[in-house]
């Protein structure tokens, strides 16, 4: 379970306040040159002007505004927890890198506050995309966790391999 700091807890629950809670996702594969990363908040000042680009720099790293909307996982029984990510208005190069890659790719989603974007409230990291779709203006990116269940657990526990399992003292 992750600690929320209770400043924190006070602004998201609050009925007004002037933070906002930005996400930060990034994407990465083996076959791009660099990861792709994407911000839910425009940012206080344009990223460049020469192409115009909003966005949020957080530890050093340029995240491009997007408009996104998450649809949190439900509670499916015999499946792991799965998220998934809709990029809204989004270019036509973007659909076309999502869809050239034959492996999956990963990513992480970090929550931060805008006042404070080099502060970390919440990461979700190690999550693959399991599941692409696209339309003309969006792409809906599915993103899991590994299975606990297709984990490997191990050798077989023979005595040769595990002598303290069987009663033997080992050497």
């Amino acid at each position: 379970m992750a600690v929320i700091p209770l400043t924190v807890r006070s602004v998201m629950y609050a009925e007004h306040s002037e933070e906002i809670e930005v996400a930060l996702v990034t994407i990465t594969h083996a076959d791009l040159a660099a990861p792709v990363r994407v911000s839910s908040d425009t940012g206080s000042s344009p990223l460049s002007i020469e192409p115009l680009r909003f966005g949020t720099i957080s530890r050093g790293n340029e995240y491009d505004f997007v408009l996104m909307s998450a649809i949190v996982p439900d509670d499916r029984k015999g499946t792991p927890p799965r998220v998934a990510l809709v990029f809204e208005n989004i270019e036509s190069n973007f659909i076309e890198t999502a869809q050239s890659f034959v492996s999956p790719a990963t990513a992480s989603i970090e929550l931060v506050l805008a006042s404070a974007p080099d502060t970390v409230i919440q990461a979700y990291r190690g999550l693959r995309i399991v599941r692409c779709s696209f339309d003309d203006t969006s792409a809906t990116f599915d993103l899991s966790r590994e299975p606990f269940v297709s984990e490997p657990f191990g050798a077989r526990q023979t005595k040769n391999f595990f002598p303290g399992l069987h009663g033997i003292p080992s050497a």
